[in-house]
């Protein structure tokens, strides 16, 4: 493709008021922030694994203070983990802005701002409109996010981006560039391994159908060119590919036995039926109520806008190709949703991660936008977004209102002391998944020491317990029944027990040592341990 069909698709005017870049290079800042700014209206957000993250960053940052206990209670497990980037980021921020709450708070600010960014960069390398960027805002506030997936969920602008890097390579390739190229795909292999699953093969699509090849050339012969010389232009993959290798070689991920783990790795996939119903639920429909489906039904209408067929000249040999790079890309992540496994072993929710990837490039598809309807179209996306950002500052609000007490009571516990935290009442009416299950991960992330369930415990973990000082071992899946706990053998352990639930579970004296009730507010109760920490 040339630059100047590229750039004559992707300035195609909408109409005399709106035809300049910078009015939409505003709106898509507007959109961008407004995204964000949900993340800053409560202190405590309604994602499910994000105080374990805190906690992890906190860990970091404060591993030479020693009274935050955490060279005494953890050890780096560096070498085996490909979950390391987002930690380290985190305790560099900490330093700068105080707190791991803030630090991870920065960091989710620039993923939410940059995710419309990164898709507007490649469309620009390929050749699509960049207007169309303004529809993927929305898609910040998703399920991964609300799961707590933070990992993968930075890794999301970094493999939009680097695809467009990609097709930059391959259409003009540089050293610099393939330099960076190796660069983002070791950071993405740190950030999360299932976006760099997607990020190599969609990759070498980029290599194979960029740049867009004369029209006189034959599809075979073509592809047998590409082949011949594709191993030179992959050459950057080497990097990201050896850590894959000694990560297959030697991660207890792969071998979960060689670090004591005893549970059995079943695996689980989901039958495509039920992928397909739960397409919604993968996305945007986060909260509880129905509300939170509609905006994936308007995005869909205001895609449908520009995409409907209208009276327009057929397509030419580069808008078809273009259209074919596009939708392998598009179609590599919907074959990783449905035929990847849903659970394997301690890690779910495996396939539905890609559902989110295939809806931010899905306007790529799009032609460019025209006249009315591509005003219209563009409008919509920019509502959808305020619409989204608004929903998702109201519910935050409310998710304040439903955790009260958790902060008082907490308040209660002294630094550097063991947790071990009961949720009875698990479920929320703001979010739809259980945001509640790591809060106790608040203790570990203001006041060090040990809080449990943690992720010290999983075989992925960059920061894993010393043997001496690891809880006592527990049934799989314990934490989700809070009923489990053993005063006779957890009792001697731990210091604290956090209880959301209006519960008195040691009112019946169970064996033990006995406990006394530091605090209770609202749902929330804190019960202290009667004899001194052993520790």
């Amino acid at each position: 493709m040339t630059p100047e069909a590229g750039h004559s698709q992707r300035l195609e005017p909408l109409s005399p008021a709106l035809s300049r870049l910078s009015a939409w290079d505003w709106v898509l800042l507007t959109c961008a922030v407004a995204v964000a700014a949900p993340l800053w209206v409560g202190r405590y957000l309604p994602f499910a694994d994000l105080p374990e993250h805190v906690a992890m960053i906190a860990t970091l940052r404060h591993w030479w203070d020693q009274a935050w206990v955490a060279q005494h209670a953890f050890t780096l497990a560096f070498r085996n983990t490909q979950y390391l980037l987002y930690y380290v980021v985190g305790a560099l921020l900490s330093v700068v802005f105080g707190t791991a709450e803030r630090a991870n708070l920065v960091v989710l600010t620039a993923v939410a701002v940059g995710l419309p960014y990164s898709l507007r960069s490649f469309l620009r390398a390929a050749g699509r409109d960049e207007r169309l960027a303004i529809l993927a805002c929305p898609f910040f506030w998703s399920m991964p996010l609300l799961i707590g997936l933070l990992n993968y969920v930075a890794a999301l602008p970094l493999v939009i981006w680097g695809l467009a890097q990609a097709i930059r390579q391959a259409e003009r390739p540089t050293l610099g560039r393939g330099a960076g190229l190796a660069l983002i795909g070791v950071l993405i292999f740190y950030l999360h391994l299932s976006a760099l699953l997607f990020f190599l093969p969609a990759s070498l699509l980029c290599f194979i159908f960029w740049p867009t090849p004369q029209a006189t050339k034959g599809i075979a012969r073509l592809l047998a060119e590409r082949a011949s010389v594709l191993w030179r232009k992959l050459a950057w993959m080497i990097p990201a590919a050896a850590l894959c290798l000694d990560w297959l070689l030697t991660s207890p991920v792969v071998r979960p036995g060689s670090i004591g783990w005893t549970e059995t790795v079943e695996v689980e996939f989901q039958a495509p039926q039920v992928a397909l119903a739960q397409l919604p639920e993968a996305l945007l429909d986060i909260w509880r109520g129905n509300a939170s489906r509609w905006p994936i039904v308007v995005w869909l209408v205001a895609l449908a806008l520009i995409a409907w067929p209208t009276r327009q000249r057929r397509l030419d040999w580069v808008a078809r190709w273009q259209k074919a790079g596009m939708g392998s890309i598009v179609s590599l992540a919907m074959v990783l949703y449905f035929s990847m496994p849903f659970v394997i072993g301690w890690l779910w929710w495996i396939n539905a991660r890609y559902a989110i990837l295939a809806a931010l490039l899905l306007p790529a598809l799009a032609p460019a936008p025209r006249g009315t309807r591509g005003l219209l179209s563009l409008s919509l996306g920019a509502a959808i977004a305020l619409w989204v950002a608004t929903t998702a500052a109201v519910h935050v609000r409310a998710f304040q209102r439903e955790a009260t007490g958790f902060e008082p009571v907490l308040a209660h516990a002294r630094p550097g002391r063991r947790l071990f935290s009961m949720i009875f009442e698990q479920r929320s009416d703001v979010a739809r998944f259980i945001p509640y299950h790591h809060f106790g991960s608040y203790y570990r992330a203001l006041f060090g020491g040990i809080a449990e369930p943690s992720f010290a415990n999983l075989p992925q973990s960059p920061v894993r317990y010393r043997p001496e000082m690891a809880p006592p071992p527990r049934a799989p899946d314990w934490e989700w029944d809070p009923t489990t706990f053993r005063n006779e053998l957890d009792g001697e352990y731990y210091d604290y027990v956090l209880v959301r639930g209006k519960v008195d579970l040691f009112a019946p004296k169970p064996p033990g040592p006995t406990w006394r009730l530091a605090a209770r507010e609202g749902r929330w109760a804190l019960f202290e341990k009667a004899s001194a920490p052993t520790w």
